[in-house]
């Protein structure tokens, strides 16, 4: 690998067993890493409240998606990830402000939380945490030729291990989601190097600074629902995740009607 500092990082991978998802939730100030699944379509009465907190940017961020399933889901997240940022560093949704850390956004300085979001499908994950944290969910596409781009994102023992399971796909969509959430924690912009990136169980050190300047990462997968894969990666200093599943009951507003 073509890095000139020579210090090493340590990353751990692992599977989480079932995941209990909460349905209530309360932040914790002092140390927290919390996952919060959202089902899209079950926001949608609340688009109208969610547009009027966003900023101009990203409202014209949204107008740019063609398709209005598309829109909608972006308006979801943003909306979703106003409010609850806003509870975690006490602040009104439409007040938060965001800037960009090299190539990952973030809080401005002074705020020690951090986030990161995912989605794809019908679904989407917010993260929020008192350490960088990053997220990957993907829906396990029943017609993508995965086959084909195995060598260009893969390393050998990886693909020799897709090779060798009848259950190829998933497992696919498993290794790509480490690979995705690692490298949104870094905000390392090291897509060149995506190839090398470990995604197998177990500890893997990587050598030199494309994976920032934290000494170890841990990596976990993780079931959302049927049909559908995802992983968190958070520097190992950090608590072990919460899941919450974040619902229109837990929007302390009226349901708009």
């Amino acid at each position: 690998m073509p890095f000139d500092d020579m210090r090493s990082t340590y990353v751990v991978y692992n599977t989480l067993p079932a995941v209990t998802w909460s349905q209530s939730w309360e932040r914790r100030s002092s140390s927290d890493l919390i996952i919060f699944r959202i089902e899209l379509v079950r926001f949608t009465a609340y688009i109208p409240v969610f547009s009027a907190w966003l900023s101009t940017d990203e409202q014209h961020r949204a107008q740019r998606y063609f398709h209005e399933k598309d829109r909608n889901r972006f308006l979801v997240t943003r909306g979703l990830l106003r409010l609850l940022l806003g509870q975690c560093i006490h602040q009104k949704p439409s007040e938060i402000q965001f800037v960009t850390h090299g190539k990952k956004p973030g809080l401005p300085a002074g705020c020690n939380w951090h986030y990161n979001v995912s989605h794809s499908g019908d679904w989407a994950l917010i993260a929020v945490s008192t350490h960088p944290v990053g997220i990957d969910i993907e829906k396990i596409d029943s017609d993508f030729r995965f086959q084909d781009i195995v060598p260009e994102v893969f390393s050998p023992d990886e693909q020799r291990y897709l090779q060798k399971h009848s259950a190829a796909r998933t497992l696919f969509y498993r290794l790509w989601t480490r690979k995705e959430a690692l490298v949104k924690a870094t905000g390392q912009g090291i897509d060149d190097y995506f190839k090398e990136i470990p995604s197998l169980d177990g500890t893997h050190e990587v050598e030199g600074c494309v994976l920032g300047h934290t000494d170890r990462w841990t990596v976990s997968s993780f079931s959302v629902t049927e049909g559908y894969t995802a992983a968190v990666a958070y520097e190992s200093a950090a608590p072990l995740p919460r899941f919450v599943e974040f619902t229109p009951e837990l929007i302390p507003i009226p349901r708009p009607v």
